[in-house]
This record gives structure tokens, sequence and C-alpha cells, in this order.
């Protein structure tokens, strides 16, 4: 073959290779119009194109809470519920993200995730972690949400937001102290 058969040739299978995997390679996947739990207490995902998708739980996954879309709406996170041994509610262990191309991020280190958001750059989420019980320090994470990797902690034991770094506060709006729930039951 010659050169410019040869290239012709390579130029086709690419060209043949992007059109089979069509609208799945596509950048553009389209964007979430909205993320809630419904009714059943089942998730479910607004795709822009109106199609509704619903994860499946994990596991031993009970439940799910603090339900976060990003603001470039590429972006849904939530909070999976796990049952614990020792208190009589389940604990928010996992943060699951999944982008608009179907990739999913799971970010867990074994402490409770009591508050998340996104970062302001799009690219990050900032956790706030403490044990389930006792006098701790509070734990604050920032996360790389394609990878999950730690990009920054901190750490306090104090709850007043100016001892923080200031990706804590801004990404979580921290202005007075939030505690875990209490395994007393509720006075009525």
């Amino acid at each position: 073959m010659s050169v410019s058969t040869t290239q012709r040739w390579i130029l086709a299978l690419i060209v043949a290779f992007a059109l089979a995997l069509g609208p799945h390679a596509s950048p553009a996947q389209g964007t979430f119009r909205r993320v809630d739990v419904d009714a059943t207490g089942q998730l479910r995902i607004v795709r822009s194109n109106a199609d509704v998708i619903r994860p499946a739980a994990d596991s031993d996954q009970v439940g799910v809470e603090q339900v976060a879309l990003s603001a470039d709406r590429r972006l849904v996170g939530w909070v999976a519920l796990h049952p614990n041994c020792c208190t009589t509610y389940p604990i928010p262990l996992t943060l699951v993200l999944l982008r608009s191309d179907g990739r999913r991020t799971v970010i867990s280190n074994g402490l409770p995730i009591w508050q998340w958001a996104f970062a302001a750059d799009g690219r990050s989420v900032v956790l706030r972690q403490a044990p389930v019980h006792g006098a701790a320090p509070t734990f604050y994470e920032r996360r790389d949400v394609r990878t999950g990797r730690v990009l920054a902690t901190a750490q306090s034991d104090t709850p007043a937001p100016g001892a923080l770094p200031t990706w804590v506060p801004r990404a979580l709006r921290i202005r007075a102290p939030v505690t875990p729930p209490s395994n007393k039951p509720m006075e009525r």
C-alpha cells in the first residue's frame, strides 16, 4: 500500500470508531436537571433530556440524604446511609458522585460524613466528618471529584469558623456548630 492509501485507511478507521462510539464518547453528555429523593426513599436523578436515573443502592445501604447538584449541572452527589451497630439510626458513611458521563466517584474513610458540598471551583468537594459520639475533633477534607483523592485536610477542636482554612467555610457555609445526632431518644 502507498502512504496515501495507508493514511486513508487510518482515517477511515478513526472515523468509523468515532461513529461507533456515537453519543457515548461525546463530551456533551448533557447535564442533570434535578436530583431528589422520592416518597419511597429512592434516589431520583433527572437528566436535561428528561431521562430518569435511579441508581441501585450499595449492598448494605439503607438510605440516602444530602443530595446535591453541582453549579455546572454535570455532577450530582449524595450520601449513602449505612446501618451502625451502636446507634438506633443509620449513619452517613459514603459520598457518591455521579458525573454526566455515567462515571462514579465513591468517597469514604470510615468516619461519618455529617456535611458536604461542592466547592466553588467545581473540581472538588468539601466534607465535614466526626465520630458518631463523644468529644472529638471535627475533620475536614477537600477531595477531587474525579478521583476522590485528598487535596487538603483540616482539623478543629472548636466550631469557630475563623480557626479553619478559608476553603472550609466557603464551601460549607459554617455559621454555628452542627453536632452529630444524639443516640438519646427524643423527649416528647
